[in-house]
């Protein structure tokens, strides 16, 4: 029977899968343990969601009820409300049931077709349908009540809600702040722009009310050690290929993964990843991914593309040869830079603003920047 492939890349993984963050995932069970809000920032494809779950299943085992709302890609007041309801639904039977019975209370009405067989919801006024979320954000209260145990509740995606409405911060505020010992609160998002606006604007419901967890990059060792485990345990051996690898990965969780499932697809079966294997590796990674990166570069201003070239070849931003090579202003370029920082593009490690994904550098890099050479 042949192998498979042990690296996922491609959706969030399992709490035995996910790479090192024990010492993130200790600082928010004590936060949360002890009732306070957490404000987990990372960009996308970090592993936030996973680490989510690792959480949940830790605070499960200490006594607590954990329940996960994914907000990605919400719609309207009366989608947050369904978002609400389904993440009750997996709850453990017994506070489960209890979930289920008050949702039903919350609910309107519905009409049956006259063969007895349709079911239609009728439309809900603005006014029923506040009260309605009002009820679910209190669920947490209802399960204190009748189980005495604290709900962690994790919002996923939380910047989302913006788009629906930019003032349902306001409600959230106002019910979450009510609830005490019921409940402790992880707000996730991995929009940095948009959540640094629900927490760090002062005229925001939010501001100052959650402690802040950035995700920094991977520790090369706690790679090389889950790479390594995982060639070894399907018969093949990383090899000096991991040195390139870690290199471009640069720590990023999801990308690390997606060049050891490459790597792993090119190294034979009982043998070892060499260079050429992580060549081979590189081409199919790239080729893989060139629609992707392609649509991200394509979506940004020529000025944030100037400088996201900059910072891809270290160069510096505002020296003389930069501005002068893509035709910037120093306001210019600032203003750039800031766009890139919001929409989650760079972010600021050490002191230094760097890309946050790799792939994106390294393809700017070798197909804009020095005319599609091949990669190396």
């Amino acid at each position: 029977m042949a192998q498979l492939n042990p690296f996922v890349f491609n959706r969030p993984v399992s709490a035995e899968d996910l790479i090192d963050r024990d010492r993130e995932t200790v600082q928010m069970l004590r936060l949360v343990e002890g009732g306070h809000a957490v404000r987990l920032s990372a960009p996308r494809r970090y592993g936030k969601t996973s680490l989510l779950r690792r959480l949940g299943d830790e605070a499960e085992m200490a006594g607590m009820n954990y329940v996960e709302v994914d907000f990605y890609g919400v719609l309207s007041r009366l989608d947050v409300a369904g978002r609400l309801e389904d993440a009750y639904e997996t709850l453990r039977p017994g506070p489960q049931r209890i979930a289920r019975a008050v949702i039903q209370t919350l609910r309107p009405a519905v009409s049956v077709g006259a063969a007895g067989v349709r079911l239609e919801s009728r439309p809900q006024p603005e006014e029923r349908l506040g009260r309605r979320l009002m009820g679910l954000l209190d669920l947490p209260v209802q399960l204190y009540e009748r189980t005495g145990r604290r709900t962690l509740v994790a919002f996923d995606e939380f910047q989302a809600l913006l788009a629906v409405d930019p003032g349902i911060d306001g409600l959230f505020r106002s019910r979450i702040q009510r609830h005490g010992e019921a409940a402790s609160y992880v707000f996730a998002g991995s929009h940095p722009g948009l959540m640094a606006q629900l927490f760090g604007a002062h005229e925001r419901p939010f501001f100052g009310q959650a402690r802040s967890l950035p995700l920094e990059p991977l520790p090369n060792s706690d790679i090389v050690e889950h790479v390594g485990k995982r060639f070894a345990a399907t018969g093949r051996e990383v090899g000096p290929a991991i040195e390139p690898l870690l290199d471009l990965a640069a720590g990023h969780p999801q990308r690390a993964m997606l060049l050891a499932h490459h790597l792993w697809e090119r190294t034979p079966d009982q043998g070892v990843a060499e260079a050429e294997h992580w060549q081979a590796a590189l081409r199919d990674t790239f080729a893989e991914q060139d629609d992707a990166l392609r649509a991200t570069w394509d979506a940004l201003e020529v000025k944030e593309r100037a400088v996201f070239t900059a910072l891809a070849t270290g160069e510096p931003v505002f020296g003389a040869r930069t501005l002068e090579r893509f035709n910037l202003s120093k306001g210019g370029a600032q203003h750039a830079r800031e766009a890139l920082a919001h929409a989650g593009h760079i972010r600021r490690l050490d002191d230094v603003w760097r890309p946050v994904d790799p792939l994106l550098a390294r393809w700017v890099i070798e197909f804009q920047h020095n005319g599609g050479k091949d990669l190396h």
